[in-house]
């Protein structure tokens, strides 16, 4: 059985990167002042919570004055997509950084298991920070909502595809299972309490080489 090279940093990465940092189309439409607002509110809202996080302290943040702050959003709560698209693209890149210490399918599979959930237990913005607030609804909806679904699913089929042209996975819909995979992991997100053992990045590795491996090698039928 030949060994699963190594996934080297190559323009490929750079394209995963570069494809990250454009996900989310209103996030990239916005102008670099407005950028820093978003960017300040996400670190705020981290840092703080939503409930203590005020907008001049979001101003602070950005460097901007106050009134710059209500000018271009209205309201923190209108703030919140935003920061959660900020704060996608932000595991996006821990997710493509994690692949280029892979030595296969499976290990890599691990390793954005193990990156999902580090977040999901850490008080990120996507956990704790909101999930406890006023705003855990704006955070249920996106995270259910059709835009995330399909940014998850499009990062780990092209990891799929990337197995399966070098031969290392058989010929299978990698949507499919990259969907099954994003929707597991939405799930840890929103709650990550509860019997799966998952209490460390090694205990995340040795659960995703046990239970989630599988997928990758989906049965034939017949």
């Amino acid at each position: 059985m030949k060994a699963s090279p190594e996934v080297p940093v190559t323009d490929e990465d750079e394209v995963a990167l570069a494809a990250v940092a454009r996900s989310w189309a209103a996030l990239s439409a916005l102008e670099p002042k407005s950028r820093r607002i978003v960017d300040a509110a996400r670190d705020c809202f981290a840092e703080v919570g939503f409930e203590e996080t005020t907008m001049v302290r979001i101003a602070e943040g950005a460097g901007v004055g106050v009134a710059t702050v209500y000018r271009r959003f209205g309201t923190k709560s209108a703030l919140v997509r935003y920061a959660l698209m900020a704060e996608s693209q932000r595991v996006g890149v821990i997710v493509v950084q994690a692949l280029r210490d892979s030595a296969g399918p499976v290990s890599g599979l691990a390793e954005i298991f193990a990156a999902y959930v580090t977040e999901a237990t850490a008080p990120r913005l996507l956990t704790r920070s909101l999930r406890v607030s006023s705003a855990a609804g704006e955070l249920a909806d996106f995270l259910t909502g059709d835009e995330f679904i399909e940014q998850g699913r499009v990062l780990f089929a092209q990891y799929i595809e990337y197995w399966q042209e070098r031969g290392e996975l058989g010929r299978f819909d990698a949507h499919v299972v990259a969907e099954l995979f994003v929707r597991l992991t939405m799930s840890i997100i929103s709650n990550p309490h509860g019997v799966l053992p998952l209490s460390d990045a090694d205990a995340a590795r040795e659960f995703a080489r046990r239970h989630l491996a599988p997928l990758l090698f989906p049965h034939p039928g017949g």
